[in-house]
């Protein structure tokens, strides 16, 4: 059989506060995990004040403080209150882990190629491909930190590959103005 109902009921009727506390929390760990993986599970960032506490950190700390106290009673043999006070503790450290895992992904968190056209202008590039007299080539400038690739025209020159330039203006949503680089 693959689940003995007995043994849970021992496990239950043992220790019925801390183990229902484990059993629970790991379910609702599980829950999550399989949410998560699926993309279904939203972000969770905490309640006012309380952004340290989120759906993750309450099922880890109601997972470890279950899974702790247990461990403490049963292998250590500490009394009940000693356990369950031990459970706390880690069930807190848990949190705190978990909201520290939290705050640093979103740091990773990036706008990635969203940028306004118009901060290019007045910024030195490079010419990537040939700008044509009348026609329209593309430059590399950096913005933000990141390399992009923008079409560009000339006033009426041509502008070879890999020249320097400086950005004049906008001349529409995808396109900028350039002179060369003196």
């Amino acid at each position: 059989m693959f689940c003995d109902f007995s043994s849970i009921n021992k496990f239950l009727s043992d220790d019925p506060l801390f183990g229902s506390c484990a059993l629970i929390g790991s379910f609702l760990f599980l829950i999550q995990l399989v949410l998560n993986f699926f993309g279904a599970l939203d972000d969770d960032e905490g309640v006012g004040y309380f952004k340290w506490m989120s759906k993750q950190a309450l099922v880890g700390f109601l997972m470890m403080f279950g899974w702790f106290s247990l461990t403490c009673k049963r292998e250590w043999d500490f009394d009940s209150l000693t356990a369950g006070a031990m459970g706390v503790g880690a069930g807190i450290l848990l949190m705190m882990l978990v909201a520290l895992i939290f705050r640093g992904a979103n740091k990773l968190k990036s706008t990635g190629s969203v940028f306004c056209i118009t901060e290019a202008v007045g910024k030195e590039a490079f010419v990537y491909q040939r700008i044509p007299k009348d026609g329209v080539g593309k430059i590399t400038v950096s913005l933000q930190g990141i390399s992009h690739e923008i079409d560009a025209i000339s006033l009426g020159e041509e502008i070879d590959s890999f020249s320097q330039v400086t950005v004049l203006k906008q001349s529409d949503d995808r396109t900028l103005v350039v002179v060369p680089t003196k």
